[in-house]
């Protein structure tokens, strides 16, 4: 090869190279672009639209707000009933952790999948759940009537704060429970085995040893289970009636039916300030939980079922009661709205029937929300595989930039990355509804699918950040050095040792989507309707049974996804 030769094949890499990195930059700011573009502008145009005033930015609309005795009695409210539920969260998801932590049995996996159902439900699902069990002419209420001989219905639980409460806990506990669970199964027996070796009761070594070890996983389940208790929306406007009401409720009123933009943009920021505290509070004492979970290993669990007489002995009666109250508290609304489903009261009898089905599979059948209920199923499923698409495409490379432990401003750059957890869902609706009014190309189908995929890539980058964290880069290098392209590389070598979190990457985005509606119900139009908005319209113009068959259907598209989470990502995706 000549001299001259040699100057091209040069400057021929350094184009090459040029051309790489332009690419990987392009590559980069795609995500960072579209979550500045759809998160980031939307709620800062909100935020000065609700501290502008007559005379500019200026604190004076938030005062008067604040100064509002009904507002800071809302506030109040929110604040109470958030940690009410909290605490009711916590006390619920003790007996599951202990079950699941500690015993072996077959099943197990598919039962710690289905904890995640409840949480993933639409609160309105919940909601509903709750009316067909516990409400005045619910199945509980009705059950007790008929044994004891009552001419009142016993339990007054709806439209109150315990109403309220009692949903929060049975919608929160769950995801609490997988934070006690992880952490209750890398605790080291040495400490309580040498104090029951000492002499010490079980209450004494539970309140002394371990209740202190658990502390930093239920410190951040608690924390999450107040944030979605404080950014709670269709339950409390559901459960609690109209004499109850929190910030989101009120953005919502104020928004969409006294058509005061104004007044809930600033109490968008409100609500938009404590949830980012909040969320701050959250993530600082989860990075301390996370790393207590790694540092130790994983308890050796005890066959529930190891021999008849060790599963019939008196020992385990208060183990199984405990586990017969919890479960039944989980499962009532689940299974009373599969029963509403294929059931219908005529007179005093009870018939079996598919009619509420074949009403969703009616396409002429609208029951006055605005839209075929078959046309909204339809609608879900798009949104959750567009949504699903986008998210994970740009989750992916937020992934693998995060997982690179030398990269400058890392932090910094999660924090941007993850910031749609700490956002309100309805002031993010809010936000983009806003936004696209002022664009001249308006699309509530487009405006969905942002929204839906702007809260669900903080939930991909969890699940995959990990597995990029563990790959070892020596395999891709080993590959490409043998000759294999850069596709080639990827195909055959990153993407079956990751599978596992694509797939469960791809879960939750996909659930997150068919599960949406605070954001949703901000943006949605007749044509756009999706299935949990669907069941909000069905249950406000008292069509239960539609609403029933709506909600198992969302149910067993979700199960079917929570499944696949714990079935590839039970060992990658702990919450870190």
């Amino acid at each position: 090869m000549g001299k001259h030769g040699a100057q091209q094949l040069i400057l021929s890499v350094q184009l090459y190279s040029q051309r790489l990195k332009v690419g990987r930059v392009i590559l980069i700011a795609l995500p960072l672009l579209f979550l500045g573009a759809f998160f980031y502008l939307p709620l800062f145009q909100l935020l000065v639209r609700g501290l502008s005033s007559s005379a500019g930015l200026s604190l004076e609309r938030l005062s008067a707000l604040l100064s509002n005795s009904y507002l800071q009695h809302v506030l109040l409210f929110t604040l109470g009933q958030a940690i009410l539920s909290m605490l009711g969260s916590v006390i619920l998801c003790f007996g599951l952790a202990y079950f699941l932590s500690h015993y072996e049995f077959p099943g197990r996996p598919l039962l710690k999948a289905l904890t995640l159902v409840p949480f993933a439900l639409p609160p309105v699902a919940v909601a509903l759940g709750f009316l067909l069990v516990f409400g005045r002419s619910g199945a509980l209420n009705q059950t007790l009537m008929g044994l004891f001989g009552l001419h009142e219905p016993p339990i007054q639980i709806l439209y109150s704060i315990s109403g309220i409460v009692l949903a929060h806990a049975f919608y929160n506990a769950p995801i609490v429970a997988r934070f006690v669970t992880a952490a209750w199964e890398r605790l080291p027996m040495r400490y309580e085995e040498s104090a029951r070796a000492l002499g010490a009761p079980r209450w004494r070594i539970f309140l002394n040893i371990t209740l202190p070890m658990l502390m930093p996983g239920l410190i951040s389940g608690a924390m999450l289970a107040f944030i979605y208790s404080f950014l709670s929306f269709p339950i409390v406007l559901a459960v609690g009636g109209a004499q109850f009401s929190t910030i989101e409720v009120e953005i919502y009123r104020r928004a969409l039916i006294q058509i005061d933009i104004a007044g809930a943009s600033a109490l968008a920021t409100i609500a938009l300030i404590f949830s980012l505290l909040f969320t701050a509070l959250y993530l600082w004492g989860e990075r301390y939980y996370a790393h207590r979970l790694r540092a130790t290993p994983t308890r050796q669990r005890t066959p529930l079922f190891a021999d008849v007489k060790s599963a019939l002995s008196p020992r385990r009666w208060p183990l199984y009661l405990l586990i017969f109250v919890t479960l039944f508290f989980f499962l009532a609304p689940l299974v009373g709205v599969f029963v509403d489903s294929i059931t219908r009261q005529s007179g005093d009898h009870t018939m079996l029937t598919l009619d509420w089905y074949g009403q969703l599979f009616n396409p002429s059948y609208s029951a006055l929300i605005s839209a075929s209920p078959l046309h909204s199923v339809w609608n879900s499923l798009l949104f959750a595989l567009a949504t699903m698409c986008l998210s994970l495409s740009f989750g992916t490379i937020l992934s693998i930039i995060l997982s690179r432990p030398r990269l400058r401003g890392r932090i910094g750059l999660e924090a941007i990355a993850m910031a749609p957890l700490a956002a309100s869902p309805v002031a993010l609706g809010l936000a983009l509804l806003w936004s696209s009014a002022q664009t001249p190309f308006q699309s509530a189908w487009l405006a969905i699918v942002i929204a839906h995929s702007v809260l669900a890539i903080p939930f991909v980058i969890r699940a995959l950040r990990p597995a990029f964290s563990q790959f070892d880069l020596r395999l891709y290098e080993a590959a490409r050095s043998l000759g294999a392209s850069q596709i080639r590389s990827v195909l055959d070598i990153v993407l079956p040792l990751i599978r596992g979190s694509l797939v469960a990457g791809a879960a939750f985005a996909f659930a997150i989507s068919i599960a949406e509606m605070s954001a949703t119900i901000m943006l949605v139009q007749p044509e756009t309707l999706t299935m949990p908005v669907s069941v909000y319209y069905l249950l406000s113009s008292r069509q239960f049974g539609a609403a029933s068959a709506m909600s198992v259907l969302m149910m067993l598209v979700l199960a079917f996804s929570f499944v696949l989470i714990e079935r590839f990502s039970e060992k990658r995706f702990q919450f870190s």
